[in-house]
Protein backbone atom coordinates (compact mmCIF):
# COMPACT_ATOMS: atom_id res chain seq x y z
CA UNK A 1 0.00 0.00 0.00
CA UNK A 2 1.19 3.33 -1.21
CA UNK A 3 0.60 6.19 1.31
CA UNK A 4 1.23 9.68 0.18
CA UNK A 5 0.58 11.86 3.08
CA UNK A 6 3.68 12.98 4.73
CA UNK A 7 5.86 11.20 6.60
CA UNK A 8 5.75 13.10 10.26
CA UNK A 9 1.68 12.46 9.86
CA UNK A 10 2.39 8.62 9.67
CA UNK A 11 4.18 8.76 12.37
CA UNK A 12 2.08 10.92 14.76
CA UNK A 13 -0.92 8.32 13.39
CA UNK A 14 0.94 5.39 14.45
CA UNK A 15 1.58 6.59 17.93
CA UNK A 16 -2.29 7.17 18.36
CA UNK A 17 -3.90 3.91 16.32
CA UNK A 18 -1.19 1.99 18.32
CA UNK A 19 -1.99 3.82 21.76
CA UNK A 20 -5.84 3.45 20.93
CA UNK A 21 -5.52 -0.15 20.84
CA UNK A 22 -3.75 -1.09 23.28
CA UNK A 23 -5.32 1.29 25.93
CA UNK A 24 -8.53 0.12 24.39
CA UNK A 25 -7.92 -3.14 24.61
CA UNK A 26 -6.72 -3.03 28.05
CA UNK A 27 -9.38 -0.76 29.50
CA UNK A 28 -12.52 -3.19 27.91
CA UNK A 29 -10.64 -6.47 29.82
CA UNK A 30 -10.28 -4.08 33.23
CA UNK A 31 -14.17 -3.87 32.64
CA UNK A 32 -15.12 -7.38 31.62
CA UNK A 33 -12.20 -8.15 34.67
CA UNK A 34 -14.63 -5.88 37.11
CA UNK A 35 -17.85 -7.68 35.44
CA UNK A 36 -16.57 -10.80 36.06
CA UNK A 37 -15.34 -10.47 39.52
CA UNK A 38 -18.53 -8.52 40.98
CA UNK A 39 -21.06 -11.69 39.62
CA UNK A 40 -18.79 -14.28 40.59
CA UNK A 41 -18.58 -12.70 44.47
CA UNK A 42 -22.25 -11.46 44.95
CA UNK A 43 -23.18 -14.99 43.75
CA UNK A 44 -21.21 -16.35 45.61
CA UNK A 45 -22.15 -14.38 48.61
CA UNK A 46 -25.83 -14.40 47.62
CA UNK A 47 -25.70 -18.11 47.57
CA UNK A 48 -24.72 -18.40 51.10
CA UNK A 49 -27.15 -15.34 52.72
CA UNK A 50 -30.13 -17.52 50.35
CA UNK A 51 -29.40 -20.89 52.16
CA UNK A 52 -29.09 -19.44 55.42
CA UNK A 53 -32.42 -17.00 54.89
CA UNK A 54 -34.72 -19.90 53.19
CA UNK A 55 -33.82 -21.86 56.10
CA UNK A 56 -34.94 -19.47 59.00
CA UNK A 57 -38.31 -19.31 56.24
CA UNK A 58 -39.36 -22.39 56.13
CA UNK A 59 -38.53 -23.14 60.23
CA UNK A 60 -40.89 -19.94 60.82
CA UNK A 61 -37.73 -17.92 62.66
CA UNK A 62 -36.68 -14.78 62.30
CA UNK A 63 -35.23 -13.78 58.79
CA UNK A 64 -31.29 -13.46 59.09
CA UNK A 65 -31.07 -10.52 56.54
CA UNK A 66 -27.89 -8.34 56.28
CA UNK A 67 -27.87 -4.57 56.04
CA UNK A 68 -29.20 -3.47 52.86
CA UNK A 69 -31.30 -7.07 51.79
CA UNK A 70 -34.85 -8.15 51.69
CA UNK A 71 -36.54 -11.04 50.79
CA UNK A 72 -39.67 -11.61 48.68
CA UNK A 73 -41.59 -14.43 47.39
CA UNK A 74 -44.08 -14.49 44.63
CA UNK A 75 -47.11 -12.95 45.08
CA UNK A 76 -49.46 -9.85 45.51
CA UNK A 77 -46.53 -7.98 47.43
CA UNK A 78 -43.66 -8.61 44.96
CA UNK A 79 -42.61 -5.63 43.70
CA UNK A 80 -42.87 -4.68 39.80
CA UNK A 81 -39.12 -4.63 39.02
CA UNK A 82 -39.10 -8.30 40.30
CA UNK A 83 -41.99 -10.23 38.08
CA UNK A 84 -40.36 -10.24 34.73
CA UNK A 85 -36.41 -11.48 36.60
CA UNK A 86 -35.11 -15.04 35.26
CA UNK A 87 -33.81 -17.53 37.72
CA UNK A 88 -30.24 -17.11 39.22
CA UNK A 89 -28.63 -13.73 39.76
CA UNK A 90 -29.45 -10.37 38.11
CA UNK A 91 -28.22 -7.23 38.68
CA UNK A 92 -31.10 -4.40 38.37
CA UNK A 93 -30.46 -0.59 37.81
CA UNK A 94 -33.08 1.37 38.20
CA UNK A 95 -33.52 5.10 38.12
CA UNK A 96 -31.33 6.14 40.92
CA UNK A 97 -31.32 2.26 42.65
CA UNK A 98 -29.43 -0.60 41.36
CA UNK A 99 -29.87 -4.13 43.20
CA UNK A 100 -28.58 -7.88 43.05
CA UNK A 101 -31.41 -9.89 42.38
CA UNK A 102 -30.89 -13.90 43.43
CA UNK A 103 -33.84 -15.58 41.91
CA UNK A 104 -34.90 -19.08 42.91
CA UNK A 105 -37.65 -21.52 41.89
CA UNK A 106 -38.77 -24.61 44.05
CA UNK A 107 -41.87 -25.83 42.42
CA UNK A 108 -44.29 -23.49 41.92
CA UNK A 109 -42.69 -20.82 44.30
CA UNK A 110 -40.22 -18.14 43.71
CA UNK A 111 -38.00 -16.44 46.13
CA UNK A 112 -36.20 -13.41 45.54
CA UNK A 113 -33.40 -12.43 47.50
CA UNK A 114 -31.97 -8.71 46.82
CA UNK A 115 -29.29 -6.22 48.41
CA UNK A 116 -29.48 -3.11 47.75
CA UNK A 117 -25.85 -2.21 45.72
CA UNK A 118 -26.76 1.87 45.35
CA UNK A 119 -23.52 2.78 46.54
CA UNK A 120 -21.16 -0.36 44.57
CA UNK A 121 -22.86 0.73 41.72
CA UNK A 122 -21.95 4.55 42.10
CA UNK A 123 -18.67 3.34 42.87
CA UNK A 124 -18.38 0.94 39.37
CA UNK A 125 -19.50 4.19 37.16
CA UNK A 126 -16.98 6.10 39.29
CA UNK A 127 -14.28 3.35 37.82
CA UNK A 128 -15.92 3.28 34.23
CA UNK A 129 -15.57 7.33 33.89
CA UNK A 130 -11.74 7.09 35.33
CA UNK A 131 -10.93 4.25 32.96
CA UNK A 132 -12.71 5.87 30.23
CA UNK A 133 -10.84 9.59 30.92
CA UNK A 134 -7.91 7.04 31.59
CA UNK A 135 -8.40 5.91 27.53
CA UNK A 136 -8.69 9.44 26.38
CA UNK A 137 -6.05 10.88 28.20
CA UNK A 138 -3.57 8.19 26.89
CA UNK A 139 -4.80 9.13 23.59
CA UNK A 140 -3.91 13.06 24.10
CA UNK A 141 -0.64 11.81 25.48
CA UNK A 142 0.17 9.54 22.86
CA UNK A 143 -0.58 12.32 20.35
CA UNK A 144 1.90 14.94 22.22
CA UNK A 145 4.68 11.83 22.17
CA UNK A 146 4.29 11.48 19.03
CA UNK A 147 4.91 15.20 18.03
CA UNK A 148 7.96 15.19 20.50
CA UNK A 149 9.04 11.93 18.63
CA UNK A 150 8.60 13.51 15.06
CA UNK A 151 10.88 16.16 15.40
CA UNK A 152 13.71 13.98 17.13
CA UNK A 153 13.26 11.37 14.01
CA UNK A 154 12.31 13.68 11.25
CA UNK A 155 15.24 16.32 12.12
CA UNK A 156 17.96 14.79 10.62
CA UNK A 157 15.86 14.09 7.28
CA UNK A 158 14.96 16.91 7.30
CA UNK A 159 18.14 18.44 7.77
CA UNK A 160 19.09 16.04 5.03
CA UNK A 161 16.60 16.72 2.21
CA UNK A 162 17.89 20.88 2.71
CA UNK A 163 21.60 19.72 1.97
CA UNK A 164 20.65 17.74 -0.65
CA UNK A 165 18.05 20.35 -2.14
CA UNK A 166 20.82 23.09 -2.13
CA UNK A 167 22.90 23.36 -5.75
CA UNK A 168 26.27 24.05 -4.22
CA UNK A 169 26.39 20.50 -2.52
CA UNK A 170 26.80 19.27 -6.27
CA UNK A 171 30.09 20.87 -6.90
CA UNK A 172 33.16 19.64 -5.18
CA UNK A 173 35.10 20.91 -2.26
CA UNK A 174 32.41 20.21 -0.23
CA UNK A 175 32.37 17.54 3.11
CA UNK A 176 30.83 14.22 2.08
CA UNK A 177 27.16 14.55 3.58
CA UNK A 178 27.62 11.38 5.21
CA UNK A 179 29.91 12.86 7.54
CA UNK A 180 26.98 14.62 9.90
CA UNK A 181 25.31 11.72 10.50
CA UNK A 182 24.80 8.74 12.24
CA UNK A 183 26.05 5.03 11.23
CA UNK A 184 21.75 4.02 11.23
CA UNK A 185 19.26 4.33 8.43
CA UNK A 186 19.65 7.89 7.65
CA UNK A 187 23.57 7.77 7.42
CA UNK A 188 22.70 4.81 4.71
CA UNK A 189 20.90 7.42 3.15
CA UNK A 190 23.49 9.77 3.24
CA UNK A 191 25.59 7.89 1.94
CA UNK A 192 24.47 7.18 -0.84
CA UNK A 193 23.37 10.77 -1.82
CA UNK A 194 27.33 11.10 -1.46
CA UNK A 195 27.72 8.45 -3.92
CA UNK A 196 25.42 9.82 -6.64
CA UNK A 197 26.45 13.09 -5.81
CA UNK A 198 30.13 11.85 -6.76
CA UNK A 199 28.77 10.27 -9.62
CA UNK A 200 27.04 13.46 -10.88
CA UNK A 201 30.39 15.59 -10.15
CA UNK A 202 32.28 13.39 -12.09
CA UNK A 203 29.66 13.23 -15.16
CA UNK A 204 29.66 17.65 -14.75
CA UNK A 205 33.27 17.21 -14.91
CA UNK A 206 33.71 15.30 -18.21
CA UNK A 207 30.99 17.13 -19.73
CA UNK A 208 32.94 20.72 -19.10
CA UNK A 209 35.83 18.97 -19.96
CA UNK A 210 33.97 17.75 -23.24
CA UNK A 211 32.60 21.46 -23.95
CA UNK A 212 35.51 23.12 -23.62
CA UNK A 213 38.04 20.64 -25.50
CA UNK A 214 35.19 21.17 -28.29
CA UNK A 215 35.40 24.88 -27.77
CA UNK A 216 39.00 24.82 -28.18
CA UNK A 217 39.61 22.62 -30.91
CA UNK A 218 36.69 23.38 -33.50
CA UNK A 219 37.54 27.44 -33.37
CA UNK A 220 40.63 26.40 -35.11
CA UNK A 221 39.59 24.56 -38.25
CA UNK A 222 36.05 26.74 -38.72
CA UNK A 223 38.66 29.96 -38.62
CA UNK A 224 41.13 28.06 -41.52
CA UNK A 225 37.80 27.46 -43.76
CA UNK A 226 36.41 30.88 -43.10
CA UNK A 227 39.75 32.32 -44.09
CA UNK A 228 40.32 29.96 -47.16
CA UNK A 229 37.12 30.82 -48.78
CA UNK A 230 37.65 34.41 -48.15
CA UNK A 231 40.97 34.47 -50.05
CA UNK A 232 39.05 32.21 -52.77
CA UNK A 233 36.37 34.18 -53.06
CA UNK A 234 38.54 37.29 -53.31
CA UNK A 235 40.46 35.44 -56.64
CA UNK A 236 39.10 37.42 -60.10
CA UNK A 237 39.50 34.50 -62.11
CA UNK A 238 36.72 32.12 -60.91
CA UNK A 239 33.20 31.48 -62.46
CA UNK A 240 30.22 32.50 -60.62
CA UNK A 241 29.41 28.66 -60.00
CA UNK A 242 32.80 28.13 -58.27
CA UNK A 243 32.32 30.95 -56.26
CA UNK A 244 28.88 30.29 -55.43
CA UNK A 245 30.28 27.13 -54.16
CA UNK A 246 32.86 28.43 -52.34
CA UNK A 247 30.35 30.80 -51.08
CA UNK A 248 28.09 28.10 -49.46
CA UNK A 249 30.73 26.33 -47.59
CA UNK A 250 31.89 29.71 -46.04
CA UNK A 251 28.07 29.92 -44.53
CA UNK A 252 28.16 26.55 -43.26
CA UNK A 253 31.30 27.01 -41.57
CA UNK A 254 29.50 30.05 -40.24
CA UNK A 255 26.61 27.46 -39.24
CA UNK A 256 28.62 25.38 -37.99
CA UNK A 257 30.43 27.88 -35.79
CA UNK A 258 27.02 29.04 -34.42
CA UNK A 259 26.03 25.76 -33.83
CA UNK A 260 29.12 24.96 -31.74
CA UNK A 261 28.34 27.49 -29.78
CA UNK A 262 24.42 26.78 -29.41
CA UNK A 263 25.47 23.43 -28.53
CA UNK A 264 27.78 24.72 -25.84
CA UNK A 265 25.72 27.01 -24.62
CA UNK A 266 22.95 25.13 -23.77
CA UNK A 267 25.05 21.96 -22.76
CA UNK A 268 26.85 24.72 -19.98
CA UNK A 269 23.05 26.10 -18.82
CA UNK A 270 24.95 29.41 -18.43
CA UNK A 271 23.47 32.87 -19.76
CA UNK A 272 26.70 33.53 -21.87
CA UNK A 273 27.51 37.04 -23.77
CA UNK A 274 25.97 36.38 -27.32
CA UNK A 275 25.58 39.37 -30.14
CA UNK A 276 22.67 40.16 -30.57
CA UNK A 277 20.45 41.53 -33.17
CA UNK A 278 16.78 42.35 -34.01
CA UNK A 279 14.72 39.62 -35.48
CA UNK A 280 14.39 41.18 -39.22
CA UNK A 281 18.38 41.57 -39.04
CA UNK A 282 18.48 38.09 -38.95
CA UNK A 283 16.38 37.51 -41.01
CA UNK A 284 17.69 39.48 -43.76
CA UNK A 285 21.49 37.91 -43.39
CA UNK A 286 20.07 34.84 -43.77
CA UNK A 287 16.86 35.13 -45.99
CA UNK A 288 18.76 34.54 -49.00
CA UNK A 289 20.39 31.36 -48.37
CA UNK A 290 17.33 29.83 -47.21
CA UNK A 291 15.51 30.94 -50.10
CA UNK A 292 17.77 28.97 -52.97
CA UNK A 293 17.50 25.73 -49.73
CA UNK A 294 14.03 26.07 -50.70
CA UNK A 295 14.14 26.54 -54.57
CA UNK A 296 16.25 23.43 -54.61
CA UNK A 297 13.40 21.36 -53.62
CA UNK A 298 10.74 23.30 -55.93
CA UNK A 299 9.39 25.47 -52.80
CA UNK A 300 8.87 29.13 -52.82
CA UNK A 301 9.78 31.07 -49.75
CA UNK A 302 8.01 33.97 -49.07
CA UNK A 303 8.60 36.96 -46.40
CA UNK A 304 5.59 38.65 -44.84
CA UNK A 305 5.06 41.02 -42.19
CA UNK A 306 8.59 42.54 -42.09
CA UNK A 307 7.41 46.17 -41.21
CA UNK A 308 5.64 45.35 -38.06
CA UNK A 309 8.74 43.48 -36.78
CA UNK A 310 10.00 44.86 -33.47
CA UNK A 311 13.46 46.53 -32.33
CA UNK A 312 13.64 44.13 -29.80
CA UNK A 313 17.49 42.58 -29.80
CA UNK A 314 18.11 38.62 -29.24
CA UNK A 315 20.84 36.39 -29.13
CA UNK A 316 21.84 36.09 -32.81
CA UNK A 317 22.86 33.01 -32.33
CA UNK A 318 19.78 31.18 -31.00
CA UNK A 319 17.65 33.00 -33.42
CA UNK A 320 19.15 31.85 -36.17
CA UNK A 321 19.49 28.28 -35.07
CA UNK A 322 15.77 28.37 -34.19
CA UNK A 323 15.05 30.19 -37.21
CA UNK A 324 16.99 28.00 -39.79
CA UNK A 325 15.46 24.46 -38.37
CA UNK A 326 12.14 25.61 -38.53
CA UNK A 327 12.78 26.91 -42.16
CA UNK A 328 15.04 23.82 -43.22
CA UNK A 329 12.21 21.20 -41.59
CA UNK A 330 9.54 23.03 -43.74
CA UNK A 331 11.92 22.64 -46.60
CA UNK A 332 12.89 18.62 -46.25
CA UNK A 333 8.92 17.98 -45.64
CA UNK A 334 7.68 19.97 -48.48
CA UNK A 335 8.41 19.37 -52.58
CA UNK A 336 6.56 21.90 -54.84
CA UNK A 337 4.60 23.89 -52.37
CA UNK A 338 4.85 27.17 -50.50
CA UNK A 339 6.74 28.27 -46.96
CA UNK A 340 5.34 31.66 -45.46
CA UNK A 341 7.80 33.25 -42.98
CA UNK A 342 5.23 35.29 -41.34
CA UNK A 343 7.62 38.71 -38.60
CA UNK A 344 5.41 39.92 -35.73
CA UNK A 345 6.40 42.41 -33.06
CA UNK A 346 6.38 39.74 -30.44
CA UNK A 347 7.58 36.63 -32.86
CA UNK A 348 7.39 34.69 -35.94
CA UNK A 349 5.21 32.07 -37.40
CA UNK A 350 6.50 29.34 -40.02
CA UNK A 351 3.78 28.04 -42.34
CA UNK A 352 4.62 24.81 -45.15
CA UNK A 353 2.14 22.83 -47.33
CA UNK A 354 3.48 19.90 -46.26
CA UNK A 355 1.69 16.48 -45.47
CA UNK A 356 1.14 18.15 -41.76
CA UNK A 357 1.48 16.17 -38.36
CA UNK A 358 -0.72 14.22 -36.86
CA UNK A 359 -3.03 15.88 -34.38
CA UNK A 360 -1.74 12.92 -31.55
CA UNK A 361 2.00 13.02 -32.69
CA UNK A 362 2.53 17.11 -32.31
CA UNK A 363 3.42 16.91 -28.75
CA UNK A 364 5.84 14.26 -29.47
CA UNK A 365 7.83 15.88 -32.29
CA UNK A 366 10.19 18.22 -29.98
CA UNK A 367 11.56 15.27 -27.92
CA UNK A 368 15.09 14.23 -29.16
CA UNK A 369 14.68 11.29 -31.57
CA UNK A 370 11.27 11.10 -32.70
CA UNK A 371 10.42 10.97 -35.95
CA UNK A 372 6.81 11.17 -37.21
CA UNK A 373 5.05 8.38 -39.46
CA UNK A 374 5.12 11.60 -42.08
CA UNK A 375 8.72 11.89 -42.21
CA UNK A 376 11.45 10.60 -44.51
CA UNK A 377 14.32 7.99 -43.23
CA UNK A 378 16.94 10.47 -43.17
CA UNK A 379 17.39 12.71 -40.54
CA UNK A 380 17.86 12.07 -36.76
CA UNK A 381 14.81 13.54 -35.24
CA UNK A 382 17.13 16.18 -33.17
CA UNK A 383 15.81 19.65 -35.04
CA UNK A 384 12.37 20.66 -33.36
CA UNK A 385 14.13 18.94 -29.73
CA UNK A 386 17.07 21.73 -30.33
CA UNK A 387 14.30 24.51 -31.29
CA UNK A 388 12.29 23.31 -28.18
CA UNK A 389 15.63 23.53 -25.75
CA UNK A 390 16.25 27.13 -27.03
CA UNK A 391 12.67 28.69 -26.55
CA UNK A 392 12.95 26.90 -22.78
CA UNK A 393 16.41 28.89 -22.24
CA UNK A 394 15.11 31.97 -23.38
CA UNK A 395 12.21 31.69 -21.94
CA UNK A 396 10.18 31.73 -25.50
CA UNK A 397 7.45 29.48 -26.53
CA UNK A 398 6.98 27.40 -29.29
CA UNK A 399 3.94 25.77 -30.51
CA UNK A 400 2.86 23.74 -33.03
CA UNK A 401 -0.58 23.65 -35.04
CA UNK A 402 -2.39 22.07 -38.01
CA UNK A 403 -1.91 24.71 -41.25
CA UNK A 404 -5.05 24.85 -43.81
CA UNK A 405 -5.92 23.12 -45.72
CA UNK A 406 -2.86 21.37 -44.93
CA UNK A 407 0.83 21.54 -43.53
CA UNK A 408 1.84 22.53 -40.33
CA UNK A 409 2.20 26.19 -38.62
CA UNK A 410 4.99 26.72 -35.90
CA UNK A 411 4.79 30.40 -33.83
CA UNK A 412 7.44 31.49 -31.65
CA UNK A 413 6.42 33.83 -29.25
CA UNK A 414 8.71 36.57 -27.58
CA UNK A 415 6.28 37.63 -25.11
CA UNK A 416 7.90 35.93 -21.85
CA UNK A 417 11.45 37.39 -22.31
CA UNK A 418 10.16 40.72 -23.75
CA UNK A 419 10.73 42.26 -20.35
CA UNK A 420 14.12 41.13 -19.67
Amino acid sequence: MRFKSPLSKRIILSFVLLTGVVSGVFSFALMATIDYVEESLTTAEMQKDFARIIEDYKSGADLRLDEGSSFFTAGPTLPEYLRSVATGYTEIVLKDRAFFVYHVREGETSYFLIKDETTFERAEVLLQRAVYGGFFLSIMASFVLGLFMVKQVIAPVRKLTLQVADRKNVKTGFPPLSSEYADDEVGALARAFDATIDRLQQALQREALFTSDVSHELRTPLMVINSSCDILIAKKELDDYTRQKIGSIHRAANEIKGLAETFLALARGEGGNFEEATLAAVVHSEFQAWREMAEEKGNRLVLQGESESSDQLYPSIMLRTVLGNLIGNAVHHTSGGEIVLVLRPDGFDLRDTGPGIAADERAKVFKPYYRSTTSHRDGLGLGLSLVQRICEREKWTVTLEENQPNGCSFRIDFKMNSAI
